[in-house]
């Protein structure tokens, strides 16, 4: 991975997918839009996609892949259904009606490892991959027993390798609620809003005071997955805050010292007549 530097570019794509043509979400579409927002306030170059199917959420990722230069700071987020299949994680596109079988995955939906792969090659600084899609989910064309078998529940465990943070909104193996306290957002990005632009925090202190929020408000029901292998410390999203310089002021001037400028004005006057 390259070394951090001051002039850091940071880009981030950012794909939300609502419409399913089976099982539409009520919220991936608002994720999107407002994390994409925030992320512009923090000095992010976005680009937000929503409602993919197959080939244009491929087609996006690649195209954002082989945009990554050396020593970006890179963030990737999904909201939407995700599955696992044989330790592999996808990312289920909106015409999932075309998923036919459980073989179908390596064909119909997006492999989330391999999309890790695509962004690490272009040597990144850093890769922040936040997955908001452990929402319960069936494959619509798959028998029942099979879709919902324990091995298909949630998204399975990812291994992150130097200079990257995955972050799932909800333990591997485990569902994700799909709506917040505001009713407008997936409880783990509902909380990463409320957290993601203090300026000068750290991105691992960030994600627990994220893991803190999901866990209080689900009461226990949710707890977001982290696994890390950053290479610096300290590393934050948004810079911090510059305080404003304050004009240096003159010492206050005793009323002795003002009479006796005066006097001394005085004097030379008197001198110079």
């Amino acid at each position: 991975m390259a070394s951090s530097n001051t002039k850091q570019r940071k880009i981030a794509l950012v794909i939300g997918n609502s419409n399913y043509n089976q099982s539409p979400l009520d919220n991936c579409v608002n994720d999107a839009k407002d994390l994409s927002k925030a992320l512009k306030t923090i000095g992010f170059s976005v680009t937000t996609e929503t409602d993919l199917n197959h080939e244009d959420m491929e087609k996006g990722i690649d195209d954002f892949s082989r945009s990554i230069r050396a020593g970006d700071l890179v963030l990737f987020f999904f909201s939407g259904h995700g599955i696992q299949r044989e330790e592999q994680n996808y990312l289920i596109p909106c015409d999932d009606n075309r998923i036919q079988a459980l073989s179908d995955l390596k064909y119909r939906a997006i492999n989330a490892q391999r999309t890790l792969e695509l962004m690490i090659d272009n040597d990144p600084f850093l890769i922040v991959y936040l997955l908001d899609c452990c929402r319960t989910y069936r494959l619509p064309n798959v028998p029942k027993s099979k879709s919902l078998s324990s091995s298909s529940t949630g998204m399975a465990a990812m291994p992150a390798k130097a200079g990257m943070l995955i972050a799932f909104a909800c333990a591997p193996g485990t569902i994700a609620a799909d709506t917040a306290p505001n009713g407008r957002n997936g409880m783990f990005t509902y909380h990463l809003l409320q957290n993601i632009t203090r300026p000068g925090e750290d991105i691992t202190l960030m994600l627990i005071d994220v893991t803190n929020g999901v866990v209080t408000d689900s009461k226990g029901k949710q707890i977001p997955y982290t696994t890390s292998a950053l290479t610096q410390r300290g590393i934050c999203l948004a810079p911090h805050q510059e305080k404003p310089t304050q004009p240096t002021k003159e010492p206050a001037r005793s009323a002795q010292s003002i009479l006796t400028s005066a006097w001394q004005g005085q004097y030379r006057y008197i001198l110079i007549k």
